[in-house]
């Protein structure tokens, strides 16, 4: 049994209140979650936060649960966690409020990949040195299993005798961004949110995926069949929009 949760604090820094932004009469996080419902293999989809505002949108929704959750956790992880620990589904699903282009069978791929890993999630190859470069681009390296080496906001690989064009063309897809869907299994979960602690690597990096890694669990990388556009800043709300108009 599996289940998606959908942390969505309202308050953002870059874009104000972006989980409210509205597109063709809905928000961005019911363009997020309506999409995740759309996945196949999964029981249920919760949005988790701490709005009420937001708890609101989904009040008359049959496939969509809304759970009000503390406003002073930390972090997205959390906000899943909390509400996952409730629950008996043994695989979670954490999807990002402000990725609401998420390809549903991309999705399926995280869900199903827990049967053979701890936790799970998906990249996608990077064609262009901007987002090579851009630290608000994560990367993630794989080893020859598709499991996770690193992840970082620096340039990875690094091409120390090569140019970009001269590495992407030599070897192929050495270049991955990382896109912020996460597949655990649920004592996994639990142990990331209430046992471990942040490790220095996190903690420079600003990346908490790296605490499993500093420790010792497996993720495991499925490639997506597609790119996503996570709303992070008003251009990204733009590009949004005119994706879906």
């Amino acid at each position: 049994m599996a289940v998606i949760i959908i942390p969505a604090r309202k308050g953002s820094t870059r874009l104000k209140n972006k989980l409210l932004l509205q597109v063709k009469g809905k928000p961005v996080i019911y363009w997020t979650a309506e999409n995740a419902s759309k996945v196949k293999n999964v029981d249920k989809v919760i949005v988790a936060t701490d709005s009420r505002e937001i708890a609101d949108i989904f009040k008359n929704e049959k496939k969509i649960e809304a759970v009000l959750t503390p406003s002073d956790l930390k972090s997205g992880s959390d906000r899943v966690a909390y509400v996952a620990k409730e629950l008996n589904e043994e695989k979670v699903i954490n999807v990002q409020g402000d990725e609401p282009l998420l390809d549903p069978e991309d999705i399926e791929k995280v869900v199903d990949g827990l049967d053979e890993s701890p936790v799970t999630t998906l990249s996608f190859p990077i064609k262009n040195e901007e987002d090579y470069l851009n630290p608000n681009v994560v990367k993630v390296v794989l080893d020859k299993n598709r499991y996770a080496l690193y992840f970082s906001r620096s340039p990875i690989p690094f091409y120390r005798d090569i140019d970009f064009s001269q590495m992407i063309s030599s070897f192929e897809n050495p270049v991955q961004k990382h896109i912020g869907v996460y597949g655990y299994r649920k004592e996994v979960l639990m142990d990331f949110a209430y046992r471990l602690k942040p490790s220095y690597l996190e903690e420079i990096e600003k990346l908490e995926q790296l605490r499993l890694l500093y420790n010792g669990y497996k993720i495991k990388v499925f490639q997506a069949k597609k790119d996503t556009l996570g709303i992070d800043t008003k251009e990204d709300f733009e590009k949004f929009c005119q994706l879906v108009r």
